[in-house]
């Protein structure tokens, strides 16, 4: 049987094992996995996955061996609600499907499915990130062409997770992260690329003894006789001690942005929001990473970093109430206004991780703790009133029904870390209390 055939035999209202036993097989053939690349009922210890699927080689047949499987679906009736991201039904159909991926016998699987023969949705699996892909894709409007998007993401090369560092408030330590972030998945042997995008103020570039680029970054945005690779400069750190040279990638702000006469009704004139994610699409093979350190504000270049990001980091300080309140901000108005656009291209927006407190004192003062956790509780009611969106997630990640958790991720502050400036390196590569720290911090997002 056909796809077509299948998803014209489904009744109106077929059940999940309706779905399951006609419309599952055939959507997966769709996709390029033969009868003997698709084992269902696919056990995860004590779990078990609607449908895993791996491509074969010679010697190691999946559906026989069934070990390292590539791409889990969950499956669902038609009556459960895959199209409505704010639906109870989505919600708990991803919550299964990341359980699933970030299982510890699940390491090889990098691509999920949801499913209900009416929608479909593609995640990826980056590590300890999981993130949509597509967008909710409609099944009853063009079948093949929703396969052949699928198949495209499933089968492209690309490995980089691209995340952009963003607080609509200054002096939270976007830059001073971005650059040991960076440092720090360097030391675990990731390919790193690191983009200034605060073309006013460029302290990545300062703070790396990087001169900024002149009259570059604008070609590459327009995609006119520009090589993005040519603006790449590596930054590298040489020490008698090290067998080789630590580093990474960075491309420098560009000063041509900082000029007066370009305003922003100027510039969005000849670039436009997506450019920086298209521009990107070329280097995603090179890297396991791209950090894109993000203005302090919400015009066109915060936007278009937001735009090319797969996941937003988001730090702040535990006193300042303006950097707790813009990052509420921008998960609950900012970020979904690019989702929204992204959509528009059947593409996902980018997932908000929890936001992590910066420069937190070892040892702070009580009163100090409980005016943060005073006001985040009326950034939580405020939102949840007015928009009905939880933002206790965002806050407190180990919070659970009955179980009231308030830790939340922090970087202490140390006297290390804003000294490395001054010796134009990474604090993660020259201080070992400071390295310590963000490697919690990468284990705790990303490895």
């Amino acid at each position: 049987m056909s796809l077509e055939q299948a998803f014209q035999s489904l009744p109106p209202d077929a059940a999940e094992v309706v779905v399951e036993s006609i419309f599952s097989k055939p959507f997966l053939n769709a996709l390029g996995f033969n009868e003997e690349e698709i084992v269902p009922g696919f056990k995860i210890r004590t779990l078990a996955v609607d449908q895993a699927a791996r491509k074969n080689t010679s010697d190691d047949i999946f559906l026989h061996t069934q070990k390292d499987p590539y791409l889990y679906m969950e499956v669902k009736g038609r009556c459960v609600n895959l199209s409505d991201e704010s639906h109870p039904d989505y919600r708990r159909t991803v919550l299964q499907l990341k359980r699933y991926l970030l299982a510890p016998s699940s390491k090889s699987v990098k691509w999920g499915l949801i499913m209900n023969s009416l929608h479909v949705q593609l995640f990826r699996k980056h590590g300890k990130i999981v993130h949509p892909v597509t967008s909710c894709l409609s099944l009853e409007s063009d079948l093949n062409q929703v396969v052949k998007i699928l198949k495209q993401h499933i089968e492209s090369s690309q490995k980089a997770l691209t995340i952009a560092l963003y607080n609509n408030k200054g002096g939270v330590g976007k830059t001073t992260t971005t650059i040991n972030l960076a440092a720090t998945l360097t030391l675990y042997k990731k390919k790193v690329l690191v983009i200034d995008f605060d073309h006013n103020q460029s302290d990545l570039g300062d703070a790396l003894n990087l001169s900024p680029l002149k009259n570059k970054v604008l070609g590459v945005l327009k995609g006119k006789n520009a090589e993005i690779r040519d603006i790449i400069t590596p930054y590298r750190l040489e020490h008698p001690a090290l067998k080789e040279p630590l580093g990474f990638d960075v491309i420098a702000a560009d000063e041509a942005f900082s000029s007066e006469e370009l305003d922003e009704s100027t510039l969005r004139q000849f670039i436009r929001l997506h450019d920086l994610h298209k521009a990107l699409e070329p280097l995603k093979s090179d890297y396991d990473y791209i950090l894109i350190d993000s203005p302090p504000n919400w015009r066109l270049f915060a936007q278009k970093a937001i735009y090319a990001a797969d996941v937003v980091l988001i730090p702040a300080r535990h006193d300042n109430l303006h950097s707790l309140q813009n990052a509420s901000t921008a998960i609950a108005q900012f970020i979904p206004q690019i989702r929204g656009e992204r959509h528009k291209f059947d593409e996902s927006g980018p997932v908000v991780l929890p936001i992590f407190m910066n420069n937190t004192p070892t040892r702070p003062a009580p009163f100090q703790i409980d005016l943060m956790h005073n006001a985040i509780k009326r950034i939580i009611v405020k939102s949840r009133r007015e928009m009905g969106l939880d933002l206790t997630p965002y806050f407190y990640p180990k919070y659970r029904q009955g179980q009231r958790n308030l830790d939340m991720v922090s970087v202490p502050y140390m006297a290390f870390i804003p000294r490395a400036d001054f010796m134009h390196m990474p604090a993660a590569f020259a201080f070992k209390p400071a390295r310590e720290q963000y490697q919690n911090l990468v284990k705790e997002y990303f490895l």
